[in-house]
């Protein structure tokens, strides 16, 4: 008799659980691009606006997605597929009703490179993941033991990212940028991209006890990451890449970055001279490297925000010599000048 009550909690919590799993909805779709054709292996996230849980869809060949198991409530539905074919896509209020069926069909805009495929960094990233050939095996050490990151890697966006919380002034300047199709860019002028590194771009990586050399494609820039125990200096001159550190925890590279100027972009956010980057690099084998990134940065965001990406390994490849001026002829046109 004593276990009872024992026996009634646990039948009244899987009923409590039954009810919720009866009541919970589905909401699907097809994802289209700007033509109408589907869009296979789009990122589809929605996000619960009170408690902030998420649940996650990759498109099918015919452009389908299914979010199951969804609680009633007001979501965001977002859309980020890797660069630069679509525009990002995000709807807030979303409202999901108990044991409902939504269907929600998602359209994606024309981005920077769609229709242009020999342009297009995603389709190229493709390709060089297909070449790749890549065995399964540990990842490299160097001679005092550390995890070597050395090696030519493909970039990846994080397909599922955070949505930065953005104070006034730049999330007017973020909506402006999109409306001109980012014509502003500081890589359409031969400036650097920017502090970190998104996107389906080639980055080569020189790995030695005292410095981590990045050697970046996208309008071709080096970043050095000092693993010699310095700090950074008391005194230092804004600069797009900041001054960069670097400790290890364990098998996890952290990289700390401060230092920068107001000129560069976060994909398509704008930073100020308050920006501060943490960076984990891990390499869990040979042939991905896990990255977390957390930017900080007070003048813009109101909270620090995170990006999740792998990187795969590209031993086939070489990061080329890109001059962009030479290589900058449509510029007048390109920037709408």
């Amino acid at each position: 008799m004593r276990k009872l009550p024992v026996l009634l909690t646990g039948m009244a919590a899987l009923s409590i659980l039954a009810f919720a799993q009866n009541n919970s909805a589905t909401v699907s779709g097809r994802v289209s691009d700007p033509e109408g054709a589907p869009v296979a292996k789009a990122p589809v996230q929605a996000k619960n606006a009170s408690t902030g849980a998420v649940y996650r869809s990759l498109s099918s060949a015919s452009g389908d997605y299914t979010l199951t198991q969804i609680p009633a409530g007001k979501y965001e539905l977002s859309v980020n597929t890797p660069c630069c074919a679509y525009q990002p896509f995000t709807t807030s209020d979303v409202a999901v009703e108990p044991a409902q069926a939504l269907r929600f069909d998602i359209h994606l805009e024309e981005g920077i490179s769609y229709r242009t495929l020999g342009d297009d960094p995603n389709t190229i990233a493709e390709a060089v993941r297909l070449r790749a050939g890549v065995k399964a095996a540990p990842a490299p050490r160097t001679g005092d033991g550390k995890p070597d990151l050395s090696g030519v890697w493909e970039g990846n966006d994080d397909p599922y990212p955070e949505q930065p919380d953005l104070l006034p002034w730049a999330d007017a300047l973020v909506k402006e940028r999109i409306a001109n199709n980012m014509k502003d860019a500081p890589s359409g002028r031969c400036l650097p991209g920017g502090p970190v590194v998104t996107g389906p771009f080639l980055v080569k990586l020189v790995q030695t006890p005292p410095l981590l050399v990045m050697i970046l494609e996208d309008i071709v820039g080096v970043r050095q990451v000092y693993l010699d125990g310095r700090g950074p200096p008391k005194e230092m001159n804004p600069r797009w890449y900041g001054y960069a550190t670097g400790k290890w925890e364990g098998d996890t590279l952290v990289i700390d970055t401060v230092g920068f100027n107001d000129k560069g972009w976060i994909n398509i956010y704008p930073n100020t001279e308050q920006l501060h980057l943490t960076e984990r690099y891990h390499r869990r084998d040979l042939a991905h490297l896990d990255i977390e990134v957390t930017i900080d940065d007070p003048g813009t965001f109101k909270h620090p925000w995170k990006l999740t990406m792998v990187w795969d390994l590209a031993p086939n490849e070489e990061v080329q010599e890109f001059v962009c001026e030479d290589s900058n002829k449509d510029a007048v046109h390109l920037l709408g000048k």
